[in-house]
């Protein structure tokens, strides 16, 4: 205990003296740079929220070094598209600096306890929890995009119907429905306005949020068109098919519950008998973890377990 806490106070000191002298030796540009934002922040108190709202952060990083390290990159851009599928409002370069310090924490956390194999294991468990977290956020980002469609398609009908414009339309469900859906709308009506094609705004649309039943919708409306047709009876038709999608996927749900509950109980017991084993009888694990053999062998069950639970939850999960 007493090693954790010296090699914690040496890490947050070593971050305390690179942070320290960056600050000095930057200081002058970083109080340029404080003396622009505030005049910046003067006159943003005189502009009105709807300008406000188009102007884009080009940056991917607060830090220098990073955001030119990551700047014009393909993985800078595809992260950019994950942490906006996710709904955060971080930059990629946060996110990078966020994995780089779990992994180095994981490994350090391991290699104290019981060495560079442990440590190892630590490092995978601190890379994987900040993805982990991203991709568990957007599932449930997605999740209730998708509660929320059919309903707004039945509300873009009937406002259809009742003399709105397909964009006038868009925009009223954009400021009655809550995140995320209705800010997503939002998005495409102020797209549109500022003079982006319909097409392009409507795929940029479908590009942020990764749902069939939304690509559906996008595809119906660029055909209406370019073909023409009533348009919203198309789209109450697929407002009625997301619905029996809906249904179909609970019932696939409530048959495969079965299936992803014998994974988690399977991945889970190797844990808990290791666990029970060195509550009961400490003596009796005590060669295996005091030799390395023994340590990687653990290590090695321990991928194995996850491994086998990655699999089981794929073939329990059927997309329609």
């Amino acid at each position: 205990m007493t090693q954790l806490l010296i090699l914690a106070a040496v890490f947050l000191g070593t971050v305390g003296v690179l942070i320290g002298g960056y600050l000095y030796v930057n200081r002058q540009r970083l109080s340029a740079a404080d003396a622009a934002m505030r005049r910046l922040r003067e006159r943003e108190g005189n502009t009105p929220a709807s300008a406000r709202s188009i102007i884009r952060d080009a940056n991917v990083s607060d830090l220098p070094a990073l955001d030119r390290l990551l700047a014009g990159r393909g993985i800078t851009s595809w992260i950019a598209e994950q942490i906006q599928r996710a709904g955060d409002n971080g930059t990629p370069g946060a996110f990078v600096l966020r994995v780089i310090v779990f992994t180095i924490l994981g490994y350090l956390i391991g290699w104290i306890f019981r060495g560079s194999i442990v440590g190892l294991l630590g490092a995978v468990i601190g890379f994987m929890m900040p993805i982990t977290l991203l991709r568990s956020k957007q599932r449930k980002r997605l999740s209730m995009f998708r509660d929320q469609l059919p309903d707004a398609i039945d509300m873009l009908v009937s406002a259809m119907k009742a003399g709105y414009s397909f964009q006038a339309a868009m925009k009223f469900i954009g400021e009655e429905v809550r995140d995320p859906l209705g800010p997503e709308f939002s998005r495409f009506y102020e797209e549109q306005r500022l003079g982006m094609e319909v097409r392009t705004a409507l795929l940029a649309l479908q590009g942020r949020i990764d749902s069939l039943d939304l690509k559906m919708f996008v595809t119906a409306v660029l055909i209406q068109r370019e073909t023409g047709g009533n348009l919203s009876e198309v789209l109450g038709n697929i407002g009625t098919l997301m619905r029996e999608r809906a249904a179909l996927k609970a019932d696939i749900e409530t048959l495969t519950a079965e299936s992803k509950l014998s994974a988690r109980i399977l991945s889970l017991l190797p844990v808990i008998v290791f666990i029970l084993v060195n509550v009961i009888s400490r003596d009796f694990m005590a060669p295996m973890l005091a030799s390395q053999t023994g340590i990687a062998v653990l290590v090695g069950a321990a991928f194995s377990v996850m491994l086998g639970y990655w699999s089981m939850m794929k073939i329990a999960d059927i997309d329609i």
